[in-house]
């Protein structure tokens, strides 16, 4: 069988599972390192009126963790190996801009006006998750960004399922305020950040040539 043969055939479940690895493994370094090795002291972001009326819900914890489950599901959901490239391209990226900027301008978060009481498994859960996740490298939020960036890989899939994740990653972005993971501008930059890199790597390509065109010039005009 012919290398160009292979490279035709579709990606199996076993193939997409072991990219899925090391893209976890990616993930791991480029976010947990600057998260726990900060260059420059951390501040305090803007805390708005938004921040300060969302409650406090442990219990959406299994929202903010299903994250993993949106990324990956969108990644099995790629069908031929153009796209299943395109979308670890995309995720590598995302992962090294956000690295950058968390290492030149680190942020973090006052957890500590959010205490965790009680025994429950919500709680567990949320503190085994500060127990890993140090309350630094907010803006941009990685996992709103994440989320919209696997949605919007989505956005040629039928209608339903590109919304459904639409929603999802919604959710997910909520679920930040109300663990209390993340500012408000935190989501808004990490939905902007995965909406440049969409816009790059997922629409402009499918332009045409002309419309790449008269798309550029009236956005220079602007």
């Amino acid at each position: 069988m012919t290398g160009s043969s292979i490279a035709d055939r579709p990606p199996s479940t076993g193939q997409k599972l072991l990219i899925a690895l090391g893209a976890t493994a990616m993930n791991a370094v480029l976010y947990l390192v600057p998260n726990h090795l900060q260059l420059f002291q951390p501040r305090a972001l803007w805390w708005t009126p938004v921040d300060a009326a969302v409650p406090f819900v442990p219990g959406t914890v299994w929202i903010y963790f299903s994250d993993y489950v949106l990324v990956a599901a969108a990644f099995m959901l790629q069908t031929g190996w153009p796209e299943v490239k395109r979308y670890v391209k995309t995720y590598f990226v995302l992962l090294v801009v956000g690295a950058v900027i968390h290492f030149a301008w680190p942020t973090v978060f006052p957890r500590d006006w959010f205490p965790l009481d009680g025994g429950s498994t919500s709680a567990r859960a949320l503190s085994a998750l500060r127990g890993v996740d140090a309350a630094t490298s907010c803006l941009p939020s990685m996992h709103v960004a994440g989320s919209y960036l696997a949605a919007f890989s989505l956005w040629r899939h039928r209608p339903v399922v590109f919304a459904g994740f639409l929603l999802w990653a919604t959710l997910v972005a909520a679920s930040t305020l109300t663990t209390k993971q993340h500012y408000l501008v935190d989501i808004f930059a990490g939905l902007s950040l995965a909406a440049s890199i969409a816009l790059v790597f997922f629409w402009l390509p499918t332009l045409r040539p002309d419309q790449r065109s008269r798309w550029a010039t009236a956005s220079s005009a602007r």
